[in-house]
């Protein structure tokens, strides 16, 4: 567990917090945490948390996790931290609501100062001019900075800084005390505000996703701002490993228009104000309007797509027969141009129309889905053997 140490107590180590577990995102968190979220056409949720850190210079990254998922491994394998100059990076996904081993993490980091927030959000902040900020202010212990965004604010939107002495008094109480909760970086910043720190608003780029719709606006709004889009996709310590080796290639009767298209996809038919993530291929006269695609998902030819979001498939392997790839079978019609359709089933996770279809899941040959529609992970062949209609606001779940 022990980091790297320096000779010199005078730098700052980070703390990235998930939110509270809960279902609101339905296939795209069932099996894995929201660091690991496909996000913005060529990265994961945690690439941002990382870039966060790398390009502060913080010399110790903690990362949170309340899922027992892939993230340690990817994080492992993380390329830009083969490089010393990028900081120290440490995944805990398990007792996460431990405060003896929050305790030992404090300890083994060593750092001047802490900076805890919550991480699990795509997001682009400067924590280095925080850090200066807080120094400048001359606080004693710790201060709060609440982001302005886009969303109303809340807990899950506070930066705290900490010096070391601060957060270790607040530790050791809640030690002594015996106290537990759901989230206990929460429970520290909450305890932090009961002792009458200040607290100060900043701005920063922060995108909290807690619905569908939120994840689908906030990836078509970065996509929008030619801002954002060339601060994200030029920043050198913004990385992205999805696999995807390879250039897009264009078919002879592909047409993309209004589009993102990520590396290693294969378009043969039309794509218009889409996202397309590594590893997708669409074929011949099929049409993707207004949707997310992650990656390796297939879609037949002459299929219709609209306003969907199609979760991340597995990766196909090598011995696997091409056809059996689909997740959109041929001459599918998926989605609805209507407005304002709402799940029957999900009515606080999908509204305003989108449809989401699940990791893994295969629409046969001819099926035909509307808008606010839910195909769980895995499913379709089962209900679309019996029925070729799935109307508006309907789901298919285990």
């Amino acid at each position: 567990m022990a980091f790297p140490t320096r000779g010199i107590m005078d730098d700052f180590t980070i703390i990235s917090y998930p939110g509270i577990r809960d279902e609101s995102l339905l296939s795209l968190t069932e099996d894995r945490s929201k660091y690991l979220l496909p996000f913005g056409g060529r990265f994961r949720v945690v690439d941002f948390t990382i870039r966060n850190s790398s390009s502060s210079g913080a010399r110790h990254t903690i990362i949170y996790n309340n899922r027992e998922d892939d993230l340690e491994s990817y994080v492992e394998n993380y390329g830009p931290f083969k490089d010393r100059k990028f900081p120290a990076i440490k995944v805990v996904s398990r007792d996460y609501s431990d405060v003896r081993l929050c305790y030992n993490l404090v300890m083994d980091s060593n750092t001047d100062y802490y900076i805890i927030y919550n991480g699990d959000n795509p997001s682009i902040i400067d924590f280095a001019g925080l850090i200066e900020k807080y120094k400048k202010k001359k606080k004693a212990g710790a201060m709060l900075f609440s982001m302005k965004t886009t969303s109303r604010e809340s807990m899950a939107y506070t930066i705290l800084i900490a010096n070391q002495k601060s957060l270790l008094s607040v530790i050791n109480e809640a030690m002594d005390e015996g106290r537990h909760a759901p989230n206990l970086f929460e429970m520290i910043i909450n305890a932090l505000i009961n002792r009458g720190i200040k607290s100060e608003m900043m701005s920063a780029h922060y995108w909290p996703i807690k619905s569908i719709p939120d994840y689908y606006r906030f990836n078509m709004s970065l996509m929008k701002s030619r801002d954002l889009f060339s601060r994200v996709f030029g920043d050198p310590a913004m990385k992205g490993f999805i696999p995807g080796e390879g250039f897009a290639f264009l078919g002879k009767h592909a047409r993309v228009s209004g589009s993102f298209v990520s590396d290693n996809c294969v378009i043969k038919g039309t794509v218009q104000n889409s996202i397309i993530f590594p590893g997708v291929e669409i074929d011949e006269k099929a049409t993707v309007m207004g949707s997310i695609v992650l990656p390796y998902n297939r879609i037949g030819a002459g299929a219709s797509v609209v306003k969907t979001v199609i979760d991340e498939r597995t990766p196909p392997r090598a011995d696997v027969p091409s056809d059996s790839r689909f997740t959109i079978g041929n001459r599918c019609n998926v989605g609805s141009e209507h407005e304002q359709l709402k799940s029957k089933d999900f009515p606080k996770s999908i509204y305003q129309s989108i449809t989401l279809i699940g990791k893994d899941s295969r629409i046969p040959d001819g099926a035909r889905i509307g808008g606010a529609c839910y195909v769980s992970s895995g499913r379709g062949d089962e209900y679309f053997a019996r029925s070729k209609y799935l109307y508006d606001g309907l789901s298919v779940v285990k």
